[in-house]
């Protein structure tokens, strides 16, 4: 028995079935992990290796080169690049997709121990990061006051990390712009020169001073004990107490020893104040807002602390806003969306219970989405709120099919079971395989894996299917049940099909298929004039998103003193504040070290805003003061892999590089919408190289080697092992006093002990030179590289690239060097790609569907120009509309696939039943449309209507993504425009083929003959 048929024979089964997933759904939805992102892991690893006090050529040489030669052996990589700078080298390595990327990082780290015999010796550890959405923090807090708190780790520590860590929810809290207190041993140069200390031995010394091993167990009077030898050092005058040579040499004679935090080479600044920031990260599964509620509760517990008077905690970024904003622009939209809904089924059927009946289909079908997305072990995020959302407008589309043919065969006085039944088998197999060509769209998505982009459009995709399947198996059940059930105070007014409007339809039908040849020149017109919105809309895969905070780069050249760089940023931010209100500024965070500094400016709400952000930045580039040491401009990101508009510069000389830099950046300037170019190869510090003089060595029995650590030692400094106390770990490093280590004199006096203890200084076995040196070395795929940025204005990134390579390839590149587009390029070119693959194989499958339903290969064929038309009407919707052609286009052309062709299935299935119950095709045609024209325009409507919020208002995607209007835009025009042409022109198309169709059934029977 059909399902619709149960419910009629058990309607207390069916109800009692139907509570129960409402029930479960109601229980799951409390449950569901509420997340910003869904929890993806993104398939690359990065490797980070700290080498503190060395430069960018050091780091490459004896660090980058090593591993990336190594790693290069593990398979499925598709791109590797590297950071080489003045204290560590960073390696980002992409692999392909469906990438175990757990494993992978096995991979790494193996291969890298695996050559530390050939790194640096005194490298003291690496990190392997995995990257996944739920890694983000969920909330960045930044704290500021009066005074200076850039030494209050033990009071932050106490009074806000560890609190927060404890609440339930979070996984950990990470805090930076203070640092723990450490000993500090700084060595004083005379003193070392008067004893005669060698510093490889010292370091040696302290090394072996402080350490606790485990030494087996013994027995004792029938009990077993550990022994544990180690040091007797536990804090900091123990360490000044240390014997270190000879005539009772202690520590404290040759070093001042202090309790201290360590010297801070960076600055953070909220608001022109000096500022802490504040990362917290949640638990893997847990509810990020009621974590983040959790969290706010305890800050406000905190800010009452008489400790934390004068501190003021600002919220920079809340996961659990973007979340709640998305929830909220999406309830509102959806609200609107079905009150048009509603009203379009009101006006349709004129019955208040029907209409109420019809649209409980959107309720229960969310409520059993959401179920089955908790027992799939999916989260409700942003992507899935999205695929909600996008679905609300259809979720109707079966009930109002099914309800609207039960009106039908009720006014013509039969009886209401016979009715009901008869009704829906007549559109049961329509409606189910319209569902199924809505659904079988995103197979592609589902099972492919081709980019991130796939990845996370399975989100949205799962959310769709599921939630158009509840409404396809409420539509064939609950909602017959209903409509037999509950009588209405009058009875269903029929439809007039001899209307004025119905006959000039009918009439209008008749002409166009009186006429073939007239007809095909109006299809063939129609589809000409795609040309006209092709050409005037502009695409671009991934355009700038405006948010309301930017960022500006100082591009500091040089490296300074820390204050000076303060300077500079002190006047940049002078210079915001004093124009606040004209730049609608609601605060300003900045961050600042030696030789890097940028400034985040956060503006006031959309809600409050005046001017456009771009208009914003207009404005402060217009008066924006000069700097001595550094050339602000601003950051622009594309939207496609977050690096903005890229090019690199490849070879293998950083300085012929820097060369190409220059002369690119001037060409690059000159073309119109490229704005604040700037070129990562900005210079360095000055850096002094020392050159061991062998000979001179040798002559003192020393190695150059031994020469190098015992500079390394001095100036770079060496963390030694913590030491425990009863209060914790402390760190201990060694270094020399600032005073020694200030200028080349001291550098060059350095007192250096030979091994027969002779005293003789650095300058009498080694020289110097002074150069510019690179701040960072970049490699892409192991290759050197100079990457060169730049923002657009009123230019896509379509049109930016082909402006570049009209420049780059004017470039005389030497032998060995060329240029290549950056990965946000690349990406673009690639998405695109691949969701042109998907249409197709969603084209293809759609095609498999209605063949199945029809048994035929050429009426699919009609119902498939459907598509081509709503490409039509995207194009033209988006010329009327000034709206870009975006990724998010793409992905509305692929959900209205689904759509469009329902319309047609419903008609060409109803007249291919009249032409089988004896109907002449001219007939059924006229009779099909008249007949399917009300419930086709009503499923549209509602559709249409239900996304229509989202097509004019500018709700970004979590808040601060891509915008949906895009998506909306393209289903709302596509749809619109292919129904009207369904009603007209698919009926011409559908004669066509089926002429062709008995044309071809006649030349196979006469050539059989």
């Amino acid at each position: 028995m059909n399902i619709t048929g149960f419910s009629l024979k058990r309607p207390v089964t069916s109800l009692m079935i139907f509570l129960c997933m409402v029930v479960i759904g109601s229980i799951s939805i409390k449950l569901l992990p509420l997340e910003f992102f869904p929890d993806i892991s993104f398939p690359g690893n990065f490797v980070q290796i700290p080498y503190p006090g060395s430069t960018p050529e050091e780091v490459e040489k004896l660090i980058t080169k090593p591993v990336e030669e190594v790693l290069s052996t593990i398979s499925g990589i598709e791109r590797m690049s590297s950071n080489s700078g003045e204290n560590s080298a960073g390696i980002f390595i992409l692999f392909k997709m469906d990438t175990d990327i757990d494993l992978k990082a096995i991979e790494i780290r193996e291969k890298i121990d695996g050559i530390r015999h050939l790194l640096p010796s005194d490298l003291d550890r690496f990190t392997v990061f995995k990257f996944s959405a739920t890694d983000d923090p969920i909330l960045n807090l930044r704290l500021s006051s009066e005074n200076d708190l850039s030494d209050s780790y033990d009071l932050i520590d106490r009074n806000l990390k560890q609190r927060i860590e404890r609440l339930p929810g979070v996984s950990k809290v990470e805090f930076y712009g203070v640092d723990k207190k450490q000993i500090r041993i700084e060595l004083l140069a005379d003193r070392l020169a008067a004893f005669n200390v060698n510093l490889n031995q010292l370091s040696s010394t302290l090394a072996n001073s402080n350490f606790s091993v485990t030494a087996g167990r013994i027995t004792d009077a029938g009990l077993r004990y550990s022994v544990h030898p180690g040091s007797n050092i536990r804090g900091i005058e123990d360490l000044r107490r240390l014997p270190v040579g000879p005539g009772n040499l202690i520590l404290s004679d040759i070093a001042d020893i202090r309790y201290e935090a360590p010297r801070r080479n960076y600055g953070r600044h909220l608001d022109r104040k000096y500022a802490v920031g504040l990362d917290v990260y949640k638990e893997s599964g847990a509810n990020t807002i009621e974590v983040a509620r959790l969290v706010e509760n305890e800050l406000q517990k905190v800010g009452e602390l008489p400790q934390m008077s004068g501190i003021r905690i600002y919220e920079q970024f809340n996961q659990a806003n973007g979340i709640l904003s998305s929830l909220s622009e999406l309830l509102k939209a959806g609200l609107i969306g079905a009150l048009f809904s509603i009203i379009v089924l009101y006006l349709f059927l004129r019955q208040f219970r029907t209409t109420l009946i019809v649209a409980l289909a959107v309720p229960f079908s969310l409520i059993v989405t959401l179920a089955c997305l908790y027992f799939l072990g999916y989260s409700l995020n942003i992507l899935s709120m999205m695929g909600l959302m996008l679905a609300v407008g259809m979720l109707v589309d079966n009930a109002v099919v099914i309800t609207e043919n039960i009106h039908r065969y009720q006014s013509m006085n039969m009886d209401r079971r016979e009715a009901t039944l008869k009704a829906v088998k007549e559109v049961g197999m329509a409606v189910t395989a319209g569902t199924f060509t809505s659904v079988i769209v995103f197979l592609p998505l589902v099972v492919s894996k081709q980019d991130m982009t796939a990845v996370f459009l399975e989100h949205v995709a799962v959310t769709i299917c599921i939630a158009l399947l509840a409404s396809l198996l409420i539509s064939l059940s609950i909602i017959p049940l209903l409509t037999f059930r509950v009588k209405s105070k009058k009875a269903p007014v029929p439809v007039n099909y001899n209307s004025r409007f119905m006959r000039g339809y009918g009439s209008l039908l008749a002409w166009l298929l009186g006429h073939r040849y007239t007809s095909a020149g109006l299809i063939i017109v129609i589809i000409g004039t795609v040309a006209i919105p092709m050409n005037a809309v502009k695409t671009d895969m991934f355009p700038p998103v405006e948010q309301r905070d930017i960022r500006l780069h100082y591009n500091v050249k040089g490296n300074y003193v820390l204050d000076k760089v303060k300077e500079s940023v002190d006047i940049i931010e002078n210079y915001l504040f004093e124009h606040q209100e004209e730049f609608e500024i609601k605060s300003v965070y900045s961050f600042y070290n030696t030789n890097y500094a940028f400034s985040t400016i956060i503006l006031v709400d959309e809600a409050d805003a005046k001017k456009s952000v771009s208009k914003i930045k207009e404005l402060i580039r217009k008066d924006l003061p000069k700097l001595s040491i550094a050339d602000p401009k601003f950051e622009f990101a594309s939207g496609a892999s977050g690096e903005g508009i890229q090019v690199f510069l490849n070879g293998e000389s950083s300085e012929m590089l820097a060369e190409l830099s220059d002369e690119a950046l001037r060409r690059l300037s000159q073309i119109s919408g490229f704005v604040d170019i700037r070129s990562e190869i900005e210079s360095g510090s000055e850096e002094v190289q020392l050159v061991v003089d062998h000979n001179r060595a040798s002559a003192f029995d020393l190695s150059a080697m031994q020469v190098a650590s015992m500079v390394s030692s001095a100036m770079r400094g060496q963390q030694l092992r913590t030491i425990r106390t009863n209060t914790g770990e402390i760190d201990v490093f060694l270094t020399m006093q600032d005073a020694d280590r200030q200028n080349i004199e001291s550098l060059m006096n350095l007192p250096v002990v030979t091994p027969g203890g002779q005293l003789v200084k650095l300058s009498g076995i080694a020289d110097y030179s002074v150069r510019q040196g690179p701040r960072t070395i970049q490699r892409q795929n192991r290759t050197t590289s100079v990457a060169i940025n730049a923002s657009l204005k009123d230019l896509t990134t379509n049109e930016a690239r082909a402006e570049i390579k009209k420049v780059m390839d004017q470039i005389n590149y030497p032998a060995g060097y060329g240029w290549s587009y950056g990965r946000s390029f690349t990406q673009a070119s690639d998405s695109m790609n691949h969701m042109l693959i998907n249409i197709l194989l969603a084209l293809i499958l759609i095609y498999l569907v209605m063949a199945s339903l029809f048994e035929s290969m050429i009426y699919p064929a009609a119902i498939i120009t459907s598509i081509l038309f709503a490409v039509i009407g995207v194009y033209w919707f988006f010329m009327i509309t000034g709206t870009a052609f975006d990724l998010m286009a793409m992905i509305g052309i692929l959900i209205l696939m689904g759509v469009v062709v329902n319309n047609g299935i419903v008609l060409i299935d109803y007249i291919n039943q009249l032409r089988a119950d004896g109907m002449s095709r001219q007939e059924a045609i006229i009779t099909g449309g008249k007949h399917r024209m009300r419930p086709i325009l009503m499923t549209a409507a509602t559709t249409v209507l239900g996304l229509l919020p989202l097509c004019v208002g500018n709700t970004l995607i979590g808040g601060n993504g891509p915008p949906y209007y895009p998506m909306a835009r393209a289903i709302v025009g596509g749809l619109t425009f292919s129904t009207v042409i369904t009603m007209i022109v698919l009926p011409v198309i559908y004669v066509m083929l089926d002429d062709l169709k008995n044309w071809s059934a006649r030349t196979v029977r006469a050539g059989t003959r």
